[in-house]
């Protein structure tokens, strides 16, 4: 028998991949015309996964693909940095244009070391004693000459880009990214989760990146597909789920990308042969138990206030949370503090209204179910 097809890690590019066919030819298709491009979704929807699957397409066609993750960015010398050390990486598997990088990208000195795995880790220091805008619009201008002279397309994905706007003179960063950005002829990729800032940062006027960028929202995978996807995991390591629990399964997790392939790692340990309901109750109380720490991470952040919001959300969606009958069933003690706790989670991407005449509603479909267990 195969070994478990399902994942909890991020997947391979190259390993089995549910669906985003079209997505992946989109963003091809941008990156080819050289378009800047903005993806966004709620957490764990799969956008690191597909972008760096449309980055291996575009290696193999001779683009110079770049990655660079700013979750957690502390500092505009931080942001620099990672933007540096993100192309050193990519190039150092090509003597000449690593040297062209080294050359050009002169605001910082990558450092070569062993690594752990017995290979190469790269990580850069400063060659300047300047800091703050100033490294950074250096750095942004050397990778502009570096774009003009490598005689290659070029593609930089900035994943979790909303994190620049928590650093000090964010404004300031914005407006020198953007300023070097639009000059650059290459394709650059804005990836983040935290949707209400990403499309603030991008849809108001007054914002340095206003209409920078081709919006591209990820949705959650088609049902139908992913049953199929479901269901020929199974059969594939020779085991058997029929196609109304895979659909069950689907409808579970709201076709959620990622709790569906958690869910599937725990089930398909689970089963013997052939899956039965009983299984899919024990794999979903498994893969609720296994985010309990994040979700409980969560909640210390917020206020009591927001916690029972958020609570009161989870156990009755509706659009009228200022409802006299609403507050009183949820102890809800005031208009004010619903919509100041409204403008927090909102802002965290915890919850979401589709529009005005709808529901609000928790977006993460497996901490609904936890914050409803929890109020029990």
């Amino acid at each position: 028998m195969a070994s478990n097809p399902f994942t909890l890690k991020e997947i391979p590019a190259d390993a089995a991949f549910c669906d985003r066919e079209k997505e992946q030819r989109d963003l091809i298709k941008f990156a080819m015309a050289a378009s800047n491009t903005l993806l966004y979704s709620p957490r764990r929807y799969g956008k690191t996964s597909l972008v760096k699957r449309v980055q291996n397409t575009l290696a193999a066609k001779d683009t110079i693909t770049a990655y660079c993750d700013l979750f957690g960015v502390s500092s505009v010398d931080e942001i620099a940095g990672k933007i540096a050390k993100s192309i050193f990486s990519i190039t150092r598997k090509n003597e000449s244009i690593f040297n062209k990088s080294v050359r050009l990208l002169t605001s910082f000195r990558p450092v070569l070391s062993p690594s752990a795995d017995g290979g190469i880790s790269i990580s850069v220091q400063p060659a300047y004693t300047v800091g703050g805008i100033e490294l950074l619009d250096e750095t942004l201008g050397s990778l502009q000459k570096f774009v003009e002279v490598v005689g290659k397309s070029v593609h930089i994905v900035l994943d979790e880009f909303q994190e620049i706007t928590e650093v000090d003179h964010s404004l300031a960063v914005e407006g020198i990214l953007r300023s070097h950005i639009q000059k650059m002829r290459c394709a650059f990729v804005f990836v983040g989760s935290r949707r209400r800032i990403l499309l603030e940062m991008f849809n108001n006027r007054k914002r340095p990146f206003f209409q920078s960028a081709v919006s591209y929202e990820l949705k959650t995978l088609p049902r139908k597909d992913l049953i199929a996807f479901i269901g020929g995991g199974f059969k594939q390591a020779g085991k058997n789920i029929d196609s109304g629990l895979a659909s069950d399964i689907a409808d579970m997790l709201g076709q959620h990308p990622y709790y569906t392939q958690k869910f599937c790692f725990f089930l398909f340990d689970l089963v013997q042969a052939n899956t039965s309901k009983e299984d899919l109750v024990e794999a979903y109380q498994m893969t609720l138990d296994s985010e309990k720490a994040l979700f409980e991470s969560i909640l210390r952040r917020l206020t009591v206030a927001q916690i029972t919001l958020l609570t009161a959300i989870a156990q009755e969606s509706t659009r009228k949370l200022y409802a006299a009958d609403f507050m009183k069933r949820h102890n809800l003690k005031s208009t004010g503090g619903i919509q100041l706790g409204l403008d927090v989670l909102t802002k965290e991407d915890l919850i979401e209204q589709p529009a005005k005449t709808e529901n609000w509603n928790i977006v993460d479909p497996l901490f609904k179910q936890w914050l409803r267990n929890r109020a029990l």
